[in-house]
């Protein structure tokens, strides 16, 4: 169930919704104007490892050590209030108490308390570590093979620039730069097998031609 979704629930049926949001698997929160927990899902309890005694009532930036005491977050949420919008995955990384050190993803959207009227604040929390853990490791790869490719085109530019080819047919430098070119690709096999390369089989392969 995503934010939009949950918000018209709460709209429609505020009893139904309130069972549906404790079964929850992201934390989620109930704000009021001043940006204090009127109320919080199980997921939240559990996620962060805090009691409702240490939640309700308390302001968002007060809320464990302080981590979403974040003036643009804060400001962001500020303009969700009087004019309706919504913040969609706000990023915040921070140490948090129990838990170490995290990436959480914040929505938040306005909504109408279905029984005084009240404008309240939805606020709902994803647990986004280990997707990003995982972008920047494939960014880290991404980076390491455009590294390697430049490397390769540079010794593969250098093998045509010292092929001779004073006095030689075309079909002679072809051969040569062949035979240069295929060794490359043979240090390469043997320097990225499995198992430890031994230097002199890599000498074999590059001299060898």
């Amino acid at each position: 169930m995503d934010l939009d979704e949950l918000y018209r629930l709460l709209r429609g049926s505020h009893v139904q919704a309130v069972g549906i949001v404790n079964t929850l698997r992201d934390p989620l929160l109930v704000l009021d104007d001043d940006f204090r927990v009127l109320s919080a899902n199980p997921a939240f309890y559990g996620t962060f490892s805090t009691s409702r005694d240490e939640t309700i009532g308390t302001a968002l930036a007060d809320l464990g050590n302080g981590q979403w005491d974040i003036p643009e977050l804060r400001l962001l949420l500020e303009q969700v209030i009087p004019k309706s919008t919504s913040v969609i995955d706000y990023e915040v990384r921070a140490e948090f108490p129990h838990i170490g050190q995290r990436t959480m993803l914040v929505s938040a959207q306005r909504l109408s308390h279905p029984d005084s009227g009240q404008r309240i604040l939805l606020l709902t929390i994803v647990d986004a570590t280990e997707k990003r853990k995982a972008d920047d490791d494939k960014d880290i790869l991404i980076g390491e093979l455009g590294h390697r490719i430049k490397n390769l085109l540079a010794v593969t530019r250098a093998i045509a620039r010292r092929t001779e080819v004073e006095g030689r047919s075309a079909e002679a430098y072809r051969d040569d730069f062949l035979g240069r070119f295929d060794a490359l690709a043979r240090s390469l096999a043997v320097s990225t097998q499995e198992t430890e390369a031994d230097l002199s089989q890599l000498v074999r392969a590059v001299m060898e031609p």
